[in-house]
């Protein structure tokens, strides 16, 4: 079974990914972007969110699903240090005397790690071993025909530091103006989690668990994925920046094959995805397709997948 999620999302007066600071200047993500203007092509520079940002986001709450289901979650995981066994000073925390083949290796490492099985790992030593993650996630870019209204802006802080009553000066160090760069736009990306390769060997392409545990971990997947969009939990600086706004659109696709949704940066994905579903139907493939808008909230339409994937046995 495979999943597919696009989502768009507004996001006003966020920084929920910074690139560098420079100074007392910390600068938002933004990446070259095409946009259509009076019938021709433009590149313009827009606020973004990494596919990076946004995994480690999701994994982070993976290990939280995991640990409340009683799966086993590695220690660097736990700590939200997601190194995935680089190297023999992280393996040997899983597995030590290190095995000298990779398919032992990848073994001992997935049976130990719920997040490197699901966000998978490359062991770069001698022989070296790689397991691609079961899921993909693109950049959240701004929607195509909103993008030349994305924004990113400066915004002037002050630290306060008392003055000194003999010297009547502030200490330095304490007291300063900072500038954070904030993003506002209505965003776009797109979520895939591939639920036949969790628990499964990448080598060999066989169960390296049993088929109950196989069952836990991919519905402790799934509910990460809920809970990371119901929450809104993503991105850097919530705690003082979190952005004003949230889920606009949703669609959900569950195939028994890889396939995904239309990319939420354009206005029709949710008719282009209908219409592309309909068409695998009419070769005989079963899908299941929930959007939330208007009439349903993000969570019925996440839910009601899930309940699918159930019913389809996935877990």
């Amino acid at each position: 079974m495979f999943l597919s999620v696009g989502v768009r999302f507004e996001a006003n007066v966020e920084a929920l990914n910074m690139v560098e600071t420079a100074g007392n200047y910390g600068k938002h993500r933004r990446v070259p972007y095409l946009v259509e203007e009076e019938g021709k092509l433009k590149t313009v520079y827009v606020p973004a969110m990494s596919g990076e940002s946004l995994a480690h986001a999701y994994q982070e709450h993976l290990v939280r699903e995991a640990l409340s289901a009683g799966l086993p979650v590695c220690d660097d995981c736990q700590r939200g240090e997601f190194y995935k066994s680089m190297n023999k000073v992280h393996l040997k925390k899983k597995v030590d005397p290190i095995p000298d083949n990779p398919k032992s290796i990848e073994e001992a490492i997935v049976k130990a790690c719920v997040v490197e099985d699901v966000g998978g790992f490359l062991y770069a030593e001698k022989p070296p071993v790689r397991r691609s993650s079961a899921f993909q996630v693109s950049y959240a870019l701004p929607v195509k025909s909103v993008a030349l209204f994305a924004t990113s802006e400066p915004q002037l802080h002050a630290r306060h530091a008392q003055m000194d009553a003999s010297s009547k000066k502030g200490n330095a160090s304490e007291q300063m103006i900072y500038y954070v760069e904030t993003g506002t736009a209505l965003y776009g990306f797109t979520f895939n989690l591939d639920l036949d390769a969790v628990g499964v060997s990448a080598i060999t392409s066989k169960p390296i668990l049993d088929e109950d545990e196989i069952k836990k971990r991919r519905e402790a997947s799934l509910k990460a994925l809920f809970r990371m969009l119901s929450s809104s939990q993503f991105g850097a600086k919530l705690s003082r920046f979190f952005p004003v706004g949230g889920i606009t659109e949703l669609v959900v696709a569950a195939t028994d094959y890889p396939f995904v949704v239309t990319s939420p940066i354009y206005d029709d994905y949710i008719v282009k995805t209908k219409k592309r579903l309909e068409v695998l139907r009419s070769f005989g493939e079963e899908s299941f397709l929930a959007v939330a808008g208007e009439e349903k909230v993000p969570e019925e339409a996440l839910k009601e997948a899930i309940d699918y994937l159930h019913e389809k046995g996935a877990f």
